[in-house]
Formats: C-alpha cells, sequence, structure tokens
C-alpha cells in the first residue's frame, strides 16, 4: 500500500490542513506543495509565511524541518498525509487533506518599483485583506483573491488582482500596478512559554528589532500581521508571540483584567523577548524597542522601566491613565458597541470625580530614559484621549515623549460612526498613523 502511494508523493502535489504544537495547543492552518526533494510551506495569519525547504520525500512518508527546528514527520494514510510535529521536548502532531489553498500562501508583504507596499493578511471574521502602505487604505478581498473590495468589508469595486508566488499584480482604474514578495527570513521560535515568530529583513544586519505585546483578550500572533508588515518594510526585525496560555504558547492565561499581576507577568514575557533578541547576531542590541495597543501601554510602561535592552517604545492608543479611569470611561464611552452617553467633556468629568485607581503608569513612565512616541485616537471610546495627554504633560521635561492623535477610534480604524458595527465600512486605518511612526522611527534614527 505504501508502496502504491509513493509515485503521488514524489510529484508535484498540494495538501492543506492544520498542526497543534505542543498536542493540546489551539490548530495553526498549514498549506503545503510537494515536489521531489522540496517542500514549499506557508502558516496560519501570523505565522511563517511562504518558505521553500529541503524534504525527504520517498516511500510514502514525507518530513521536513521548518525554519527554527519544527519538525514534521508523517505518511500517507488513505487521502490524508498525517503525522507528528516535534520542537525540542514539545511534541504535537498534523493533518493534511489534497488541496491547494489560495490564502496561505499569499499572506505576506509585497512592494512597487516606486516603494509603495501592500500586505495581505486574514483577520478573523472578515474577509481576507489588501492593506497599503503607508496609507493604511484596506481592501477586502473575495475567497479566490481576484477581485478587489473599495473598502474592508467589501470584496469588489476596487479592480482585479493576479497573485502569483513571487508578486501581485493590481489593476484598478485602468492601469495595472506589479508589486513583489518582499524577500523576508522567519522561524518559529520558543521564548519561555511563549511561541512565536522571528521575521529578519533580508541582508546581513544588523537591524532594529522590535517586540511586538499584545492588547487585552486571548490574542495570538494574528494580531500583528499589519504592525509587523509595516515594520518589516522598514528593515525593523519583528518578534510576534501568542500570549502566554493562548495559541501554540505555554503557560497559564493571566486573564483580561488589567491587575498588577497580569500586567507584570506579560511585561516580564516581553522583557524575555527582548533579552532573545539580543542574543541574534543580525540584530542591533542598541535599537531593540516595543510596540503594542491597547492595554500594551501599561505593560510597555512597566517593561521598558525594567528592562535595560530596551531602547523605544511605541505604544498604539496605549493608555497613561490608571486602569481605572480607563474603565471608567470606557464603561461611559460604550466601548465602540454602544453610543456614548454624554459629551467627551461630560464623561470626563465624571471620569475625573471618580478618581485614580488601579495601576498607574506614570511612576514608571518617569523612570523611562528612551524615546517613547504615543499615538491616540481622536474618537477612542475605550481609552481617554485628552487625559492620558494631560497625563504626558508634566513628563515632559526630561524625556523624550511625544505623542500624535490620529483620526480614527480604539481600533485604529477610520470608522464611518465611531461604532465597531461599522468597521467593514471603514477605508482602512487611521491615514496619518503609519505616516507619524514611520517618521518618528526615523528622526530617532531607529529605521530608515
Amino acid at each position: 500500500m505504501l508502496a502504491a502511494a509513493a509515485p503521488s508523493l514524489a510529484h508535484a502535489a498540494s495538501w492543506t490542513g492544520s498542526f497543534r504544537l505542543p498536542a493540546n495547543a489551539e490548530q495553526v492552518a498549514l498549506s503545503l506543495d510537494l515536489t521531489a526533494g522540496r517542500a514549499t510551506v506557508a502558516l496560519g495569519p501570523g505565522h511563517m509565511g511562504r518558505t521553500a525547504l529541503p524534504a525527504t520525500n520517498r516511500g510514502g512518508r514525507v518530513r521536513f524541518t521548518l525554519p527554527g527546528g519544527v519538525v514534521f514527520d508523517g505518511r500517507r494514510n488513505g487521502r490524508a498525509l498525517a503525522g507528528t510535529v516535534r520542537q525540542g521536548a514539545l511534541r504535537g502532531s498534523f493533518r493534511l487533506t489534497p488541496g491547494a489553498s489560495r490564502v496561505l500562501p499569499a499572506l505576506g508583504l509585497y512592494r512597487a518599483a516606486d516603494g509603495a507596499a501592500v500586505a495581505i493578511v486574514q483577520p478573523t471574521g472578515l474577509p481576507t485583506w489588501l492593506v497599503e502602505l503607508p496609507s493604511g487604505d484596506i481592501h477586502g478581498l473575495n475567497a479566490k483573491l481576484t477581485t478587489v473590495g473599495a473598502r474592508l468589508g467589501s470584496t469588489s469595486g476596487a479592480g482585479t488582482l493576479a497573485v502569483t508566488p513571487s508578486r501581485v499584480t493590481w489593476t484598478h482604474a485602468g492601469a495595472a500596478k506589479q508589486y513583489t514578495r518582499v524577500r523576508l527570513r522567519q522561524r518559529e521560535v520558543r521564548v519561555g512559554v511563549d511561541a512565536a515568530t522571528l521575521t529578519l529583513p533580508d541582508g546581513l544586519g544588523p537591524f532594529p528589532a522590535v517586540v511586538m505585546t499584545h492588547g487585552s483578550g486571548p490574542q495570538t500572533r494574528e494580531e500583528f500581521q499589519v504592525f509587523a508588515a509595516f515594520c518589516e518594510l522598514l528593515g525593523i526585525a519583528v518578534i510576534a508571540d501568542d500570549k502566554r496560555g493562548i495559541g501554540q504558547s505555554r503557560g497559564m492565561y493571566p486573564g483580561e483584567r488589567a491587575v498588577p499581576s497580569t500586567i507584570d507577568v506579560l511585561a516580564r514575557d516581553a522583557q524575555a523577548e527582548a533579552r532573545y533578541l539580543a542574543t541574534i547576531p543580525q540584530i542591533d542590541r542598541s535599537r531593540i524597542g516595543v510596540l503594542g495597543d491597547s492595554q500594551a501601554g501599561w505593560i510597555i510602561a512597566l517593561a521598558a522601566a525594567r528592562e535595560p535592552l530596551f531602547h523605544w517604545a511605541v505604544p498604539l492608543v496605549g493608555p497613561t491613565a490608571t486602569v481605572d479611569e480607563v474603565d471608567a470611561w470606557a464603561e461611559l464611552a460604550g466601548q465602540g458597541q454602544a453610543p456614548k452617553s454624554g459629551t467627551d467633556a461630560e464623561m470626563l468629568a465624571q471620569v475625573r470625580a471618580a478618581g485614580r485607581g488601579g495601576f498607574d503608569p506614570v511612576p514608571f513612565l518617569r523612570k523611562l530614559t528612551i524615546p517613547v512616541h504615543w499615538v491616540f485616537g481622536d474618537d477612542d471610546r475605550v481609552v481617554p484621549t485628552q487625559l492620558c495627554i494631560e497625563r504626558l504633560q508634566p513628563l515632559l521635561a526630561g524625556h523624550d515623549f511625544t505623542w500624535t492623535t490620529i483620526h480614527a477610534t480604539h481600533t485604529l480604524l477610520e470608522l464611518p460612526d465611531g461604532m465597531n458595527s461599522s468597521i467593514p465600512r471603514s477605508r482602512g486605518f487611521g491615514a496619518t498613523l503609519f505616516p507619524s511612526v514611520a517618521a518618528w522611527l526615523a528622526e530617532r534614527k531607529i529605521a530608515r
């Protein structure tokens, strides 16, 4: 039976499915194209993109190793290709069936000859996106990745797309523009309990690097797809993880509430990743930074105050007010799920009256000697932008602290009515989000 299966495996074949590592982890999507002696692998959103590597493919058995030491060893069993996955002492399994994936091999970053770029990413519960950088415009794509939407949640109205392994061609308004896949070096790594994807730019380095830090909730590295692509476009190495206890990471999920113990353990995870980056020869230890959104603002303040390897930080809609103040504002403002309870001035007065409480980032921000750039939203219904800026004002003397307020909600998207229910009608990220961060990174000589 194995001998009969061997010819079909020895020739070009496409497979799709998933794997778990360790065995009790969440599934990660996997696509595999096999030829004699080679495997082309693409993993799920936020993981390693399309990569060609050597493979053993004979007698019904397939074996290949991803960068980072993730070993797949399987056999043909009926119409399935299944087996074990291991990385160090961890053990898991995979199962694939015949078929080609349209989306997984296409995920990644592409750049045109004029420097413009697009990223193809796959968010949860929405169409696959084509994101323009640096404008932040987002276009939904149809399932075959052949038509382009005019808005984030639409899949037509902005031309057609042709996708090949090395490039995408977007035809719109009578003109065709070609974008070539940006060469990146990626590996699946383990840092403490956290599973992560490390991405290095092409070249010798040394490169600046950034630790991606999550907002609240049980988030995986999928959260960072667009921000990672933006940093990679600037020549910054990126490490993006699954939050502890989530996805492929081990350990105990600390919960969603921003209590001091949760902030502390997540800050320690970010610090461990900075120390890991410092061990990589291609990384410039003097240009390691941290970027994250929402709750990450508190985590970044604590981690950067404790970890000397952090040399810059970019909190996106990250609060500088206390946890209790943010919680009070979010309840009054409806968190993007319900209408505001009053004007911004009225709600802010109620927050002030309630007073500070919970974790306060200000004492840790005072200790910082590194440049930090905050990005706030002008219609943030989770974090009180005005109060956060007021907390920064007294800290300006003696610190390299700057901020930009963009036209966006807490999602960093421009929403037609400020409500999350209007996300499908959004044109994309706040128009000045990526240009403002890129300009700051260039001014501080962190990135090109």
